[in-house]
């Protein structure tokens, strides 16, 4: 009878941080998360050097684990809170640790919010397929959806349109293809906005 296939390690990092999700609870002290990260990162460590938990092999990484994050010193700067982090838990400062990942978490979600709201704020530039279709609709503010489709198979080739096919609208500089089938919206849009421009 052959022995049973040991997981492979990915397997085993997986498992170890799906248990490590599971155990949470809202209720949790900052107290136990410290103490529950600190045992996240040392078991995560003893899988990594394949050894088994309550050895001594298994005592020797984690001294050597704490050690190192006890004297991280990076020279990446968007690494700073991290190493500030790990070497409050390495320590013994681990309610301080805790604080700080908080505090980092929080202000990086600010910072994201922050970012889109300052996006959102930027007009976006009109896709140049637009433009083709406000030009056609100049030319002939009664163009129909079909029309607009003859009109700009002839654009293909000449710098905007690289292909047409039954279904899809293709571009020279790579972009997202555009279906056929939104025509009728774009066209209406862009009558819309031509015609109210116009008064």
């Amino acid at each position: 009878m052959t022995e049973p296939k040991t997981k492979d390690l990915a397997t085993q990092l997986r498992e170890h941080e799906e248990r490590f999700i599971r155990a949470g609870s809202d209720g949790e002290s900052d107290e136990q998360l410290a103490d529950a990260l600190v045992r996240f990162i040392l078991e995560r460590r003893r899988i990594l050097a394949d050894v088994e938990q309550g050895t001594v092999a298994a005592a020797a990484v984690d001294q050597e684990t704490l050690r190192l994050m006890a004297e991280w010193d990076s020279d990446a700067p968007d690494l700073s809170t991290v190493e500030k982090v790990l070497r409050r838990f390495a320590t013994g400062r681990g309610l301080e640790a805790v604080d700080l990942l908080k505090r980092a978490v929080i202000a990086r979600a600010d910072a994201l919010s922050n970012e889109q709201r300052r996006k959102a704020k930027v007009p976006r530039s009109q896709h140049p397929l637009d433009l083709l279709i406000e030009r056609e609709v100049l030319r002939n503010r009664d163009i129909s959806e079909k029309e607009l489709v003859r009109a700009l198979e002839r654009q293909i080739g000449r710098g905007v349109i690289d292909e047409m096919d039954g279904d899809q609208i293709y571009f020279p500089d790579g972009s997202k293809p555009r279906k056929i089938s939104g025509l009728k919206d774009r066209l209406s849009r862009a009558k819309r906005c031509l015609f109210a421009k116009a008064g």
